[in-house]
This record gives structure tokens, C-alpha cells and sequence, in this order.
């Protein structure tokens, strides 16, 4: 049971992530240069933040730097803080401890 519990939280947290490139995309940022650009990071980044490996999400300190992007349109900053606040509250199967050191990172958001 744990197991599939984990796997649906993975998958919520890879659809939020789909969420957010939708935005981009619908938005006119419909290359990975382009959304680099939006996500003020660089164009691997935006790759593995947006298409790679979902078990771990993007870190605070690059969520940090997307969240202060002048650049990024505003349904995609949308989907960014509610990714932030999900994850604070454990909702992709962080550990406790995890979650709540994630949280502190966006005090101001959660």
C-alpha cells in the first residue's frame, strides 16, 4: 500500500511540474531556450526542471530563483507557488522532516 501511495504522490508531483510548462507554453515560451528565459535559469536547467527526473522536483534554491523571475508570466508563477505550497505540505510523499525543511525555504508563501 505505501508503495502506490508514493507512486500517486510522484504523479501528482510530475503533473503539477506539467502544469506549470503548460503555462509557459501557453504563454508563448514554447522552447526550452524561451522558458529558460521565463524561469531565469539556464537552458539545462529549465530542461531537467520541466521534462527530467520528477522523484525530487527542482530545489528551493531553484524554485527561489524562478519565483523571482521579472519574466515569468503570471499562470505559471501560479502553478510555481502552489508546487511550493503541495510540496511543503508533504503532498508528493517527502518525508516529514523534508517537507517541513522545504517549507521554511518559503515561510513567506505557505
Amino acid at each position: 500500500m505505501q508503495r502506490s501511495e508514493n507512486r500517486r504522490a510522484k504523479a501528482r508531483q510530475a503533473s503539477k511540474i506539467e502544469e506549470i510548462r503548460a503555462a509557459l507554453v501557453a504563454a508563448g515560451f514554447d522552447t526550452v531556450a524561451k522558458q529558460a528565459t521565463a524561469l531565469r535559469v539556464g537552458r539545462s536547467t529549465a530542461w531537467v526542471v520541466l521534462h527530467g527526473d520528477k522523484r525530487a522536483g527542482p530545489s528551493a534554491n531553484v524554485i527561489k530563483r524562478i519565483l523571482s523571475s521579472r519574466t515569468l508570466p503570471p499562470a505559471a508563477r501560479r502553478k510555481v507557488e502552489e508546487y511550493v505550497k503541495e510540496k511543503s505540505s508533504g503532498l508528493y510523499g517527502h518525508s516529514k522532516p523534508r517537507a517541513e525543511a522545504f517549507s521554511e525555504e518559503f515561510s513567506e508563501l505557505t
